[in-house]
């Protein structure tokens, strides 16, 4: 009788809206659903250890993940069921001690820290204006509205917000003149002198080609690999700085691609002898084979409604890519690249390629 009302008083309270998501992880047992694609799928809401395959209920999931200093969220980029339940965990964890000390922030560059310094000093910051100090329309993520509620959430928990990627300048460098455009430190320090396993190196690869569509030039591959090499150890080495500012958990909150414990940012914190991580992958029902694959390439994954309905591909149009073409930042949906060519160049269509879905 008490589930019933506690179940009626979240009915009442709307907790399908983005906005409300403090009564959300408040009070349903499960998560009500933004996206309607897939969300009848009877894998939808299913959470799975991925080492031992089994099943586990929101509480276990948070409980595992608290275990971890350094927590890895990986999301694809316009799922907004994905920033929703990341908001959601950044508060269970906040909520068991010793806390979340820090967020860091892919969509955030290395070099913004003062326009985070101004305007998030608390819960009550204006984020629509931070999201202007920040450029985020111009820096090619989907609608900020999508993040507000991450944002919110670590603000709420009293963590630090930290940007987390390489600056665009500097990934440009990286594509065009190789790992020579980094700090000499950074290298040595961040596990990217070291040349991933040639396995690694070729999954990576594949993972890179199908995230475009498989209309790579062959010559432009490796400029590819070196840029989410060096984001993904870049990532890993701001969780570390962070991490060294006191007690507390950091959380990442990133591309899928770049949570992946293969090559991803783990494989840098491993690197450097850190153990101490867990990454969730957030994961939309009927990409990679669905919620019985046991060989996914996170701790944990949380099966999820799509952001798009089927048969939209967004694949199509696009052109092969190669030399001639420009870089530039692509959002994705949610685990790409974020140097790709220019999309003048290579693509008629409204929707980016999938390249967050697999590499970012």
């Amino acid at each position: 009788m008490a589930g019933t009302t506690a179940a009626r008083r979240c009915r009442a309270r709307g907790v399908v809206a983005v906005g409300l998501l403090a009564g959300l992880a408040a009070c349903a047992p499960r998560p009500a659903w933004i996206h309607p694609y897939g969300a009848a799928d009877p894998g939808v809401g299913r959470i799975v250890e991925v080492e031992s395959g089994a099943r586990l209920d929101e509480a276990a999931l948070v409980a595992r993940l608290a275990r971890a200093r350094f927590v890895l969220l990986g999301e694809t980029h316009d799922n907004a069921d994905h920033h929703r339940l990341q908001a959601r965990l950044i508060r269970a964890l906040a909520a068991r001690p010793p806390g979340v000390a820090v967020v860091v922030f892919e969509m955030l560059e290395v070099g913004q820290e003062e326009a985070v310094a101004r305007h998030l000093r608390g819960p009550e910051a204006d984020l629509a204006a931070f999201a202007r100090a920040v450029r985020w329309e111009d820096r090619g993520w989907p609608d900020f509205a999508l993040y507000e509620p991450v944002f919110r959430a670590a603000l709420e928990a009293g963590a630090r917000v930290m940007p987390g990627d390489l600056p665009r300048a500097r990934v440009r460098r990286v594509a065009r003149d190789g790992y020579g455009a980094l700090d000499a430190t950074f290298l040595d320090r961040s596990g990217l002198a070291r040349p991933l396993p040639p396995p690694l190196r070729r999954r990576l690869e594949a993972v890179l080609e199908e995230a475009h569509c498989f209309r790579l030039a062959r010559d432009f591959l490796p400029r590819l690999v070196r840029v989410q090499r060096a984001r993904d150890a870049m990532l890993a080495d701001r969780m570390v700085a962070a991490a060294a500012d006191g007690e507390g958990r950091v959380v990442l909150i990133t591309g899928k691609g770049h949570a992946r414990t293969d090559f991803g940012v783990p494989w840098y914190l491993r690197a450097r002898g850190i153990e101490d991580v867990a990454s969730l992958g957030f994961v939309e029902v009927g990409e990679a084979g669905g919620p019985d694959r046991a060989d996914l390439p996170f701790d944990y994954v949380w099966f999820t409604p799509r952001a798009h309905p089927p048969g939209d591909d967004p694949c199509r149009g696009i052109r092969p890519r190669g030399r001639s073409a420009g870089l530039q930042r692509h959002s994705g949906s949610g685990g790409g690249p974020v140097t790709v060519p220019s999309p003048a160049a290579t693509t008629t269509s409204t929707r980016p390629p999938p390249g967050d879905r697999a590499a970012s």
